[in-house]
């Protein structure tokens, strides 16, 4: 046989087992969840396999629990137990990781997450009125869209750009009509593998977003991860965020120009569900662009890469001298991105915005199994990750992952969240309101969620949080929150294979 028969058919092998694994991973993964299987072992014989309750033992669902509800108030019960109770002390016969991990299935059950699949497949309910603390509204439906969507921005005109990931860009109009595509924007593949509702994708386009001059240049941003393989020194194929900017003229992307780009070195086979890619603009003429951790989580550390990372450039690409870490270009190495580097320690930052009076940039960040944040971003600072969440691992232990590459720097050296979302919604995008048809929001953060398909809102002023409130919830997994010039707030969701717009219309 020739040897290059047998490297396709090795190739061939390897693939087909890796697609197996990948299905089987999906498929079996809620029934593996650690703490599924704990509870199912140790507590719902007395408390029921959906936390109902028995004759054993009381509900812990659908009312109050009379020792608290948080999340360390849960963990305390469980480790120490209910004098004069039947609820026994288990600090003695489980893993404090354990009690951790089964205070945080309790709670997630409290507030109904579903399942991980089980959110893919998720209909949003119909247009319905809904009563919040400071404004009632109508959540109704503005379009269908073909495929999933990752972003949207409102144009001037009143339509909105729409990025579906594997589809491209086009343009849905204010009665809800959506365009064909917009021609020659970046190239998107298909995707690889479907389980569960979860994608794997090489390939796709991420966010969209008009230059705070767009009625006088007309420059939209779009991110992207431009792909590669065989140039890339791959056999399989290689991806890695990039962003440009272009005009859409007659149906058509033109005058396309690279924004930011790293060198091929930096492309890896990490599916991009981990790129992250948002963008967001400062009013100052700078673009920041949210990059996750699509490498080995060693990477996140190293100033030189750009994984784990928010970056910063000007609009047209030139980077700041006053970014924190720059260096001129003859001093660094063909490879580097240090320096637009503007803060580092990020895990995947699904969410960027600035704030609309002081400009100051924001993100949401996901966790692991708990430890979603909602951020400050400030220039040259270490966030954390891997070495300090409040999340555990998915295998139900501490994330230990940066001890075990050796990472060691306090606590205090690094920037704590402003909110902490244990247990994790699986937090999306977000954004300030700043319209007119909500005014009691004003400057409140909206935020999606994944998981817990739901919509929060937050007021924090001055770094601290000072309400917290679920505008929306069974709802359905929220991509993208966007505000609209005409004051009114856009949700893009996605289904188990397309997707759908919304909006908040004041009552």
């Amino acid at each position: 046989m020739k040897l290059w028969l047998k490297i396709l058919i090795g190739v061939g092998a390897v693939a087909v087992f890796l697609t197996a694994v990948g299905y089987w991973y999906f498929v079996t993964r809620d029934s593996r969840e650690p703490s599924f299987v704990g509870w199912n072992q140790n507590c719902a014989s007395c408390h029921g396999p959906t936390l109902t309750g028995t004759s054993l033992g009381p509900p812990l669902v659908d009312g109050d629990l009379q020792h608290g509800d948080t999340v360390p108030e849960i963990i305390k019960v469980i480790a120490e137990g209910i004098p004069n109770t039947t609820m026994m002390a288990w600090d003695n016969e489980l893993s404090p990781e354990l009690i951790k991990g089964l205070a945080l299935y309790i709670s997630e059950r409290r507030q109904n997450y579903p399942a991980i699949s089980d959110s893919y497949e998720a209909e949003p309910r119909e247009s319905r009125d809904v009563q919040s603390i400071h404004h009632d509204f109508r959540l109704e439906q503005f379009a269908t869209l073909e495929s999933r969507p990752y972003s949207l921005a409102y144009m001037p005109n009143g339509n909105i750009l729409v990025a579906e990931k594997t589809r491209g860009l086009s343009l849905v109009d204010p009665q809800g009509r959506q365009s064909p595509l917009i021609i020659d924007t970046p190239p998107v593949w298909e995707t690889l593998l479907s389980v569960e509702g979860a994608w794997l994708n090489y390939g796709i386009v991420l966010d969209v977003e008009l230059h705070p001059e767009f009625e006088e240049n007309g420059w939209i941003y779009l991110s992207h991860t431009d792909r590669c393989q065989w140039s890339c020194g791959w056999l399989v194929p290689a991806t890695m965020v990039r962003v440009v900017r272009g005009r859409i003229r007659d149906g058509r992307w033109v005058d396309q120009e690279t924004i930011w780009s790293v060198h091929k070195d930096h492309y890896t086979p990490v599916p991009d569900g981990v790129a992250a890619g948002r963008l967001a603009f400062d009013g100052r003429g700078h673009l920041y662009i949210s990059i996750g951790g699509k490498n080995t989580y060693d990477k996140l550390h190293q100033l030189d890469t750009p994984f784990g990372k928010i970056h910063r450039v000007r609009d047209d690409g030139t980077v700041p001298k006053d970014n924190p870490f720059w260096i001129a270009e003859d001093e660094r190495s063909e490879a580097s991105t240090i320096h637009t580097v503007w803060s580092y320690g990020h895990r995947t930052g699904q969410g960027l915005d600035a704030h609309p009076e002081s400009g100051a940039i924001w993100n949401t960040e996901m966790g692991p199994r708990g430890g979603d944040e909602i951020n400050q971003i400030l220039s040259g600072q270490n966030y954390g990750w891997p070495l300090y969440t409040n999340g555990l691992d998915y295998n139900g232990e501490e994330v230990s992952i940066g001890m075990d590459l050796g990472l060691d720097f306090p606590i205090e050296d690094t920037v704590l969240p402003i909110v902490d979302f244990t247990p994790a919604p699986a937090i999306s995008n977000f954004t300030f309101h700043n319209g007119s048809q909500f005014p009691a929001w004003k400057n409140d953060l909206l935020v999606g969620s994944l998981k817990a398909v739901s919509l929060y809102r937050l007021r924090i002023e001055t770094g601290t949080l000072l309400e917290q409130e679920t505008l929306i919830d069974n709802f359905g997994r929220i991509r993208d929150v966007e505000m609209g010039d005409d004051g009114l707030v856009y949700i893009a969701l996605e289904h188990y294979d397309a997707g759908s717009l919304w909006r908040l219309v004041p009552k």
